[in-house]
């Protein structure tokens, strides 16, 4: 019986392990994405043209 506890135990710290690098992984590809967009000049230059 503690081992099928123990195992079930180290299965949702795994699983929860896994949620939180997928997490941090999609995270930091949006804040990536995003950071690259306010550096683009085409698209900061689209902001100025379209401003009246």
């Amino acid at each position: 019986m503690a081992q099928s506890i123990e195992s079930i135990v180290t299965g949702l710290v795994l699983l929860i392990a896994a949620v939180v690098i997928v997490a941090s992984h999609y995270q930091r590809e949006h804040r990536r994405e995003r950071w690259l967009g306010r550096t683009s000049g085409h698209r900061l230059w689209d902001r100025v043209r379209h401003r009246h």
